[in-house]
């Protein structure tokens, strides 16, 4: 998104672990989470959508929205990038926020938030999941540094992260999830360095569990299909694909009608399909890839405002909804 970090150009970038949130019940040992309908139903349905850090008066309402939208289809797994933490934007966590306003709803949900940068007490900013099925377990890997910010003629390095967090789903097993935000406005080599550190890492993840057992990576890629300046993307999109990588959303549908004009932003697109994002180019940096799944039921882009009226205003970003069968 444009101006990222603005809040932190006069100050230090400090790196936090990561963290979560698991609900108990009385006793402090049993989850209340559940998800035995996602077994009856044999699919697990999943959001990734990017919270806009910056926009903080509206952030309550935009909030109810999703929570909303995740009553009504149901949404199992949320995959949650620049949610926030701080003084500067009334919070001690975006991503529980939501939580709080989910299980007022419909359904309590785990979650689990790896924080990347931010100034202590003032604003964090982290990736987050929040999942109807437990959490069974948790890691997070930091990515190369990348130049987002240009300050007084100096470049600004900021960190960012991929997470791992791995849910049981009764009667159907256990399936790890990872949602990264890849570094925007940097250059060819950086976000090849990321993604040089990203597809391993799950690699070595995946290599201790199961091989068959699907893999779900998603988040803001930052990575257009068509853009070519300054430098061409294709290439990094291509390379998770050949990573063994499934594009969920373009499994049925010809990738290059998908968002493929700039300045026509159409059904697909998850930038320039916002009222908090008019004028900027349209295109398709969102995604959720899939990999060992059995099949996807269903995929669609969901709060693009500026093409679909009916639906709300969540963030600058749309998100991207898919259904994948379970084994």
């Amino acid at each position: 998104m444009r101006n990222i970090f603005f809040i932190f150009i006069l100050s230090c970038i400090v790196i936090f672990n990561c963290a979560g949130q698991t609900l108990e019940n009385g006793s402090g040992s049993v989850p209340l989470v559940q998800c035995g309908d996602v077994t009856s139903r044999k699919h697990l349905n999943i959001l990734s959508i990017n919270l806009l850090f910056s926009e903080v008066e509206t952030r309550n309402q935009r909030l109810d929205a999703i929570a909303e939208f995740a009553a009504k289809t149901p949404v199992d797994v949320i995959l949650l990038q620049e949610v926030v933490d701080g003084a500067l934007v009334h919070t001690t966590n975006s991503a529980l926020d939501l939580q709080e306003k989910l299980r007022a709803q419909t359904h309590n949900y785990d979650l689990h938030t790896a924080f990347e940068v931010g100034l202590s007490g003032l604003l964090v900013v982290a990736n987050a999941v929040l999942s109807r099925c437990e959490i069974d377990y948790e890691i997070s890997k930091r990515l190369p540094h990348a130049s987002e910010l240009e300050f007084l003629g100096h470049d600004i390095k900021l960190r960012r992260n991929v997470m791992m967090t791995r849910i049981n789903i009764p009667g159907s097993g256990k399936l790890n999830i990872y949602n990264t935000h890849l570094c925007t406005k940097c250059a060819a080599h950086e976000l090849n360095a990321q993604l040089d550190v990203l597809l391993p890492f799950i690699d070595e993840i995946e290599g201790l569990f199961p091989q068959g057992n699907p893999v779900i990576l998603g988040g803001d890629f930052n990575i257009d299909h068509f853009r070519i300046a300054p430098f061409e993307e294709r290439p990094f999109y291509e390379r998770i694909i050949n990573a063994g990588f499934t594009d969920a959303y373009a499994q049925d549908r010809p990738l290059e009608d998908l968002c493929a004009e700039g300045g026509q932003p159409d059904i697909h697109c998850t930038v320039g399909v916002s009222t908090l994002d008019v004028g900027a180019a349209a295109r398709r940096i969102d995604y959720i890839f899939v990999k060992k799944v059995k099949g996807v039921l269903e995929s669609r882009v969901v709060f693009n405002t500026l093409v679909d009226p009916n639906q709300p205003t969540v963030s600058d970003h749309a998100g991207v909804f898919v259904s994948i069968a379970l084994p």
